[in-house]
């Protein structure tokens, strides 16, 4: 059902959006159309041609850039007032020489200037409030275009979120079904029935604690983990030294072993048994050197 209405949504938004198009040229049109159609004809429809016209138009104009645009507005602003200028000059040389040329001349004396010089000091008052107020206009209407463009940009975001909601419900619900599958498998419970493990029912402030309480014991078997890591060096050469102590021993250990079994070999065979007879010696020559240094023993 979900599914259905983000789909109905998204169908609606992209409906609004091929029914009008948020083009320049095509905004403009009706403003351009009401300033040059007259008035009996204001009402009639396109004919297929202007529309096909109008669509190479709108085309053309989505490939414009707000930087473009600026620079095409900075552009036409210094060349109409470079053309004003040109029109003022000419239209004051016409004058001028159609004062001098007439018939009969046109004579304008000191008080037709007064009076014209104050009709134009009032026209500038006028025309200098106007331009106040279409420049109070244009920042509005800039303001405006900026929030409405943002309003777009959301709108092209939400539906682009509207896309992929319902096939991010399947994988999320996907992953629900899997999840409650394991547990039921883990704990050995059925649909329908609660689990005899309380920590499956504990609240959410209940399970934070726990939680926080299971990462204190992780990250303190960590530290510990951590320092046997940094004595682990120093245990590793200990252990070493005496495998070497260790492999001394037993070698010795299988040295004396072998004489030992010689000897009782030796015994056993009835020949002698050098090394008790060198010990004998060894023993002889002690008790001699004894008695001669008068060394008591």
């Amino acid at each position: 059902m979900a599914a259905t209405d983000y789909a109905t949504t998204l169908a609606t938004l992209r409906a609004q959006q091929s029914a009008q198009s948020l083009s320049i040229l095509a905004l403009a049109e009706p403003i351009t159309a009401s300033q040059t159609l007259p008035p009996q004809l204001r009402n009639t429809q396109p004919r297929p041609a202007d529309i096909s016209s109008n669509n190479a138009s709108d085309f053309e104009s989505s490939l414009l850039t707000p930087a473009s645009l600026t620079v095409d507005l900075a552009h036409y602003k210094d060349l109409f007032s470079k053309l004003r200028f040109s029109y003022l000059e000419q239209v004051t040389k016409e004058k001028y020489l159609r004062s001098i040329v007439g018939d009969p001349p046109l004579v304008v004396s000191h008080d037709d200037n007064l009076a014209l010089e104050q009709k134009l000091a009032v026209m500038k008052i006028d025309l200098k409030a106007k331009k106040t107020e279409v420049d109070a206009l244009v920042v509005e209407i800039q303001e405006q275009a900026r929030v409405l463009a943002a309003r777009y940009d959301a709108v092209n975001d939400g539906m682009q979120v509207l896309e992929t909601v319902p096939t991010e419900l399947e994988r999320l619900q996907g992953e629900i079904e899997a999840l409650k599958a394991e547990i039921m498998e883990k704990t050995g419970t059925e649909e329908g029935h609660t689990s005899n493990d309380p920590r499956m029912n504990m609240s959410l402030e209940a399970t934070e604690m726990a939680l926080a309480e299971q990462q204190a014991a992780t990250a303190e078997i960590d530290a510990q983990i951590e320092a046997l890591q940094r004595q682990m060096p120093g245990k590793v050469r200990e252990v070493e030294k005496v495998d070497r102590e260790l492999a001394d021993l037993e070698r010795r250990r299988n040295e004396s072993t072998r004489l030992a079994m010689d000897g009782r070999r030796r015994r056993e065979m009835g020949g002698r048994d050098e090394i008790e007879e060198l010990g004998r010696w060894y023993r002889s020559s002690e008790a001699v050197l004894r008695g001669l240094l008068g060394v008591e023993g």
